[in-house]
């Protein structure tokens, strides 16, 4: 059974250099202070993009991050799996393969983690989703340490 890691891209990785040389302001002689928001990336399907998954809709890979906006006045949910066939569930209903609605308020974003599951569904098409750019992804790690801390238990040494 290969382990999952999270790994990086290395190649996006800045220097602390470059990035105090670019949050500096020589004009003003100061430093810059702009809240700037997570890189939003629609879902990718079939040479395609949506951002509105109302059927089972896999997401390019797991260990994603998700910002959801409800463009709705009213409440609806946003449901996360592992199988293509994954159905929509109400608000805080759950399935027999444990998956649960989770609520997205009215008018707001809400983020959630896919962790291991590769499948969304919303229940209504007012229900932005947007993959929240991440140079990590989970991988899987193989060979003969790849059993190491599976179900928490740790090798003794």
């Amino acid at each position: 059974m290969a382990k999952n890691q999270r790994t990086i891209d290395i190649a996006s990785v800045n220097s602390p250099h470059d990035v105090q040389s670019i949050e500096y302001n020589p004009a003003s002689g100061g430093q810059k202070s702009l809240i700037v928001g997570p890189h939003l990336l629609p879902i990718q399907i079939a040479g395609t993009y949506t951002t509105t998954p109302t059927a089972a809709t896999a997401i390019p890979y797991i260990g994603a991050n998700l910002a959801v906006y409800n463009n709705s006045g009213t409440a609806a949910s946003i449901t996360i799996g592992n199988t293509p066939t994954l159905t929509s569930q109400a608000i805080g209903a759950s399935d027999a393969n444990g998956n649960v609605g989770v609520a997205c308020q009215p008018n707001a974003w809400t983020y959630l983690s896919m962790g291991a599951n590769q499948y969304v569904i919303t229940s209504a098409a007012t229900l932005f989703v947007y993959i929240i750019e991440d140079p990590t992804k989970i991988t899987a790690e193989t060979g003969p340490y790849a059993q190491q801390n599976v179900n928490g238990i740790l090798p003794i040494s």
